[in-house]
């Protein structure tokens, strides 16, 4: 195995700012400038998540960052776990929430649940000792209805996340009694290792009804 990869990168800056009156901030019932902040905050995450997700789910040229799987149910999903990923991996789950539904309310030949319960996961939920993450729709869309796309993977080594820089700042402008708030980020996201992850589209068969 390589020791080292070498990844090209070129970071892009990336801000978002807002304008605050500030009769709105003295008038107001909450602290609207600490909720902007927190808004702000979520600006960068939700940034994060969805260039990584394109990283994930895209190509370069014509073909697929990472391999892409389809299947009917549970065991394609055993299978990308057990073959398709190597197991010194330390895996995690990224799914959308129509995803973790399904998911959520699948259940082995025993009748118990497929996902377990996990305090150190992000969603609460462990996929075979894997922790769930899920993601709003609206960040990883169901492309096709019926459809459950589920992102395997080490992501740690799959995506590089290079970021230069984030500056959170907020001033005053006299001239217009009011101040602002921005973020500014600095960063790209690159594929690092195309087998440390799998795209798994799961598309269940309905049942055949009993005679």
């Amino acid at each position: 195995a390589t020791l080292f990869r070498g990844v090209d990168y070129k970071v892009a800056t990336r801000a978002g700012k807002i304008y605050l009156s500030n009769e709105l901030v003295e008038d107001s019932e909450v602290d609207i400038v600490a909720e902007v902040k927190n808004q702000l905050k979520k600006l960068v995450q939700n940034t994060d998540n969805s260039n990584i997700i394109s990283v994930l789910t895209g190509k370069t040229g014509t073909n697929d960052n990472f391999k892409h799987i389809t299947g009917t149910g549970l065991d394609d999903i055993k299978q990308t776990f057990n073959i398709e990923l190597d197991p010194a991996l330390s895996l995690s789950v990224i799914v959308n929430q129509d995803a973790f539904n399904y998911l959520d309310t699948l259940k082995d030949s025993e009748g118990r649940y497929l996902l377990q319960p996990s305090i150190t996961a992000p969603s609460g939920k462990q996929l075979f000792g894997a922790p769930v993450i899920v993601i709003a729709n609206k960040v990883l869309p169901t492309a096709t209805a019926g459809t459950y796309r589920i992102i395997i993977g080490d992501f740690a080594q799959a995506i590089f996340l290079a970021q230069k820089n984030e500056v959170n700042t907020q001033w005053e402008r006299f001239d217009s009694y009011s101040q602002g708030l921005a973020v500014v980020i600095r960063n790209d996201y690159e594929v690092v290792d195309p087998d440390a992850a799998r795209i798994v589209d799961i598309t269940p068969v309905a049942a055949t009804p009993k005679a």
